[in-house]
């Protein structure tokens, strides 16, 4: 079974340091790991560096070292093209979506992934996906 990666779980992995927060987290896309096949796209990654450095201040080296210790080994990253934009154009009409959630919906429907981990719960309001997240305490 395929799962999509978005942003957030990444950008707390390269943002906690407080250990048992971060553990939480870690836990959460370790276990992804092992129950999926994991992908997200390039907009993510965009999303991930540019939040890190501006919200928390972490170097893009910080972030590119994330990115090649968690995302590239582990997570497929899936191109945008014409027929992601295409089918985010549709979903943003039906949804309202933001354009940044409706191009990984596309991604995800171009690539026959069904299941998004977010906390972002404007994923619900999509029909075809289900929403995964860390259970509350």
């Amino acid at each position: 079974m395929k799962a999509f990666i978005d942003a957030n779980l990444l950008i707390y992995l390269n943002t906690i340091s407080e250990l048992a927060t971060r553990s939480i987290y870690e836990d959460f896309f370790i276990d992804l790991a092992r129950k999926y096949r994991l992908y997200t796209d390039d907009l993510v990654l965009d999303e991930l560096l540019y939040i890190s450095k501006k919200k928390y201040n972490v170097p893009y080296e910080i972030t590119f070292e994330l990115i090649d210790s968690i995302v590239m080994p582990y997570i497929t990253v899936i191109p945008l093209g014409e027929e992601e934009f295409n089918e985010a154009r549709k979903i943003i009409l039906r949804y309202n979506l933001k354009p940044s959630d409706a191009l990984h919906v596309g991604v995800m429907r171009s690539n026959g992934i069904k299941v998004i981990a977010s906390e972002n719960a404007d994923f619900d309001k999509v029909d075809d996906i289900t929403r995964i997240w860390i259970p509350k305490a």
